[in-house]
């Protein structure tokens, strides 16, 4: 248990640890401004079509700004952290980064975890679609968006695995969101 915990715990929460120390209050400022741009664009484009104003409901809006907020933590982690031309490779391969070493394993929990709050939070927004095939595929397109932007710059290795691993966090914080969801209403329903 030590040795799992010295070869994969430890060096995760390290990185999750510089991480949050560097792009957490960074990426306060862009995820309002997201918001911002969200809702005015909302008002113009759609407020007519649809009578819905769930999207403006505080909660909504608390959650839309956590996404927004993540998204922004994520772009910062993923790609402005590492300098332009520094990672040039293409591995196409699935599974090739995988070891059977708890160390070897370290980037592969690190990208499960970091769109496990994607999944999370897609399934908590109540104007989404309560489809985990949606959520799924909108974390594949977001993983790919990430991972040609990284090819693009030159600041991460295009890799079939950080798309795999990605949509299998986002279906596990899919699945912890619905659970939530699903415990929430069974208390709501026992206390009324």
């Amino acid at each position: 248990m030590t040795n799992i915990f010295n070869e994969l715990f430890y060096p995760i929460f390290t990185d999750l640890h510089v991480a949050a120390a560097t792009y957490l209050i960074s990426s306060i400022l862009p995820a309002l401004l997201a918001l911002v741009t969200f809702d005015t664009t909302y008002l113009l484009l759609y407020r007519k079509k649809r009578k819905s104003t769930e999207v403006f409901r505080k909660s909504s809006q608390f959650l839309l700004y956590l996404l927004f907020f993540y998204l922004a933590f994520a772009f910062y982690l993923t790609v402005l952290s590492r300098p332009t031309g520094s990672r040039t490779r293409v591995d196409l391969m699935p599974f090739a980064t995988m070891s059977v070493r708890a160390a070897g394993n370290v980037y592969a929990a690190e990208n499960i975890l970091l769109f496990i709050p994607f999944g999370f939070l897609y399934r908590l927004l109540p104007f989404t679609a309560n489809k985990l095939g949606k959520c799924f595929r909108s974390g594949i397109i977001l993983s790919v968006f990430i991972e040609m932007v990284q090819f693009i710059t030159g600041r991460g290795y295009l890799q079939t695995d950080d798309v795999i691993l990605n949509a299998f966090g986002c279906i596990i914080g899919y699945i912890i969101g619905n659970q939530l969801i699903k415990l929430t209403d069974s208390l709501l329903l026992r206390s009324g």
